[in-house]
């Protein structure tokens, strides 16, 4: 499954749940991982597709805006998905579903689990304890031997319990996914909300990219911070695509509709020093642009720096003066709340 803003906030929050993806090419190791540390990210990865269970889970980040923190009450069931449900002040009763992934591509919080294989080095740093459980530790680092990431693995269940991501110099947090409380159910069974993904929204595939470049769209198959394109889908009622692009622990997904950026679509959101770039940085980030006749919406969790080298490497244009027929509200954002539960979520977290 993969996780999303409930993901990319659950991109963070669960441990495994979206939409079917193509399997990501990704380049061969060159590096030594600990096969123990494979091992329990493996389970990570498919622990959630057979255990039930309950609890509560902190997701925080920290950016320019300072830290924002949302808390969630988390009811999974195996066999259907989870129902997650905002706790707290920020938006209470706000409520997501996440629909089980049928596909077989081995993800661990929303990451590829090929993709971390492929970019950083997994060391097995032994046994712990959390929240009163047992567990293993896993890190992930990076080829300057930086840390990236550490993973918790409870040992009895293979749920990840708390998830941590550094900077690129691996010094400071910038995102945090942890349990609180956490019962394992022997079985689960939810009256869950009906599905966030609309019957419109279809698998394109790495297959067709090369098409999509001929017909003028702009997809990348890498981006700067080591991310690698591993999936493609398309709305088929606007045109509009999203890219996804992981390294196996950060997430963003590039939507691309035809058209020009209506200004009325980016209020709320802060200027660039890039003049028709605007920002908003929470869980996760947009970042919105228009160049080339494209209307680009990038909605990750990455550190600040990083995003900003991402939208640096794509088109950009000054902005032109458009009459009221020309304006098109890029609706993109409306098209993360279909692909993403926490896109659902976002504009109350904010």
């Amino acid at each position: 499954m993969s996780l999303s803003r409930l993901a990319v906030l659950v991109s963070t929050a669960l441990i495994g749940f979206g939409l079917p993806t193509s399997a990501a090419a990704v380049p061969a190791l060159t590096k030594a991982d600990s096969p123990t540390a494979v091992s329990w990210l493996q389970r990570a990865a498919a622990a959630p597709n057979h255990v039930s269970y309950h609890g509560t889970q902190i997701i925080t980040s920290w950016g320019p805006q300072g830290s924002s923190s949302a808390m969630l009450d988390v009811v999974h069931a195996a066999s259907q998905g989870s129902e997650i449900s905002v706790l707290g002040s920020s938006a209470p009763g706000a409520k997501a579903f996440v629909q089980r992934a049928t596909t077989t591509d081995a993800a661990v919080d929303g990451g590829p689990l090929a993709l971390l294989q492929a970019t950083y080095q997994l060391v097995d740093k032994c046994c712990t304890d959390f929240i009163g459980r047992s567990a293993v530790l896993v890190e992930a680092l990076r080829s300057d031997e930086t840390l990236a990431a550490k993973f918790w693995i409870d040992k009895a269940s293979g749920l990840l319990l708390q998830r941590q991501l550094f900077s690129a110099d691996g010094k400071a947090m910038v995102r945090a996914t942890v349990f609180t409380e956490l019962e394992i159910e022997s079985s689960e069974f939810l009256s869950h909300l009906p599905p966030t993904v609309p019957s419109g929204v279809e698998a394109v595939g790495l297959g067709k990219v090369g098409h999509l470049r001929s017909e003028g769209w702009v997809c990348a198959p890498e981006l700067p911070a080591a991310l690698k394109l591993y999936d493609v889908h398309q709305d088929t009622s606007n045109g509009s695509l999203q890219f996804s692009y992981s390294d196996g622990l950060f997430n963003v997904s590039l939507f691309e509709q035809r058209g020009a950026l209506d200004p009325a679509a980016v209020e709320g959101f802060g200027a660039t020093d890039s003049p028709g770039v605007y920002v908003r940085y929470g869980m996760p980030s947009y970042v919105v642009w228009s160049s080339g006749g494209i209307v680009y919406t990038l909605i990750g969790d990455l550190p600040p720096d990083q995003l900003g080298q991402v939208v640096r490497s794509f088109p950009h244009e000054l902005p032109v003066r458009l009459s009221a027929i020309q304006r098109l509200g890029s609706g993109l954002a409306k098209i993360a709340t279909w692909l993403t539960p926490m896109g659902a979520l976002s504009p109350k977290l904010g």
